[in-house]
Order: structure tokens, then C-alpha cells, then sequence
């Protein structure tokens, strides 16, 4: 167990049937010992990379930010969000997963608090449906 999680506290969340079937199909492989586990490490990476872009400074980065979204739903605010970001993203690339859905790939590159708003604001287009961050220092660290 975790320093600090010594006090935990049971909590419901609602997921999607064909979620939890994956989730329980991971733990009777072994990858995980229970429900709990899986959600409490899933939730401790997610919060570390949220955490990232609170705290990172003008330090120059590369990265990749991956999305899938609704495509009638999110396209018009994403296009938009994009254009306000042009300093920072060197190349698109977009695939039509579905007749509903889009994933694209944003290649970055620039100040380290640029990016991170650019995933933030990323993140928060209704229709986006999974968006992942992946950056390294421009110095190799």
C-alpha cells in the first residue's frame, strides 16, 4: 500500500458494461489483484500527468498529444483550438477510426506551459472521448 492511502474510502463509480468486462478480464489474467487495484493505479498516472501540466515551467519540449473524438460533435471546437495553438504544433495528422469518430495525432513542439494548456483545452471539448499526453525535454531528461 501507499503512503496516504492507509484512510481509503469506498466510493461508486458508473462505467460502461463493456469497460468493466475488460477490467475483469485484466484481473482473472492476474495483471491486477481486484476492481480496486486497478482503478487506484489508473487514477494515480492519470493525476501524475495532470499534475505535469500544473507545474511545468517555459522549458522547451517535444511531444505527441493523441486523441479520439466524436467527429460531428467536437471537430468544429477543435479546429478552433488548434488555430490558437499554431505556435506549438508542427505537424496533424488525422484518421477516421469510424463513420462517428476521428483520432488525431498532434506533433508539438515549444514551451513546456504552452503544451500543457494546449492538452488541457484539448481535453476539454465536449465530444473528446480519450486524449493522451507524451512529451520529452528538448535537453533529454
Amino acid at each position: 500500500m501507499n503512503k496516504g492511502e492507509d484512510n481509503l474510502v469506498r466510493t461508486s463509480i458508473t462505467v460502461p458494461e463493456q469497460l468493466l468486462q475488460k477490467v475483469n478480464e485484466l484481473i482473472a489474467s492476474g495483471y491486477f489483484a481486484s476492481r480496486s487495484e486497478i482503478f487506484r493505479q489508473a487514477l494515480r498516472e492519470y493525476l501524475q500527468r495532470i499534475e505535469w501540466t500544473e507545474r511545468v515551467g517555459d522549458e522547451e519540449y517535444f511531444g505527441a498529444l493523441t486523441y479520439v473524438f466524436q467527429h460531428e460533435r467536437a471537430e468544429p471546437e477543435l479546429v478552433k483550438v488548434q488555430h490558437e495553438f499554431t505556435d506549438v504544433i508542427i505537424s496533424t495528422t488525422h484518421i477516421h477510426v469510424s463513420p462517428e469518430k476521428c483520432l488525431e495525432v498532434l506533433l508539438l513542439q515549444g514551451p513546456g506551459k504552452r503544451i500543457a494548456e494546449l492538452a488541457k483545452r484539448i481535453r476539454g471539448v465536449r465530444g473528446v472521448e480519450q486524449a493522451k499526453l507524451t512529451v520529452v525535454s528538448s535537453e533529454g531528461e
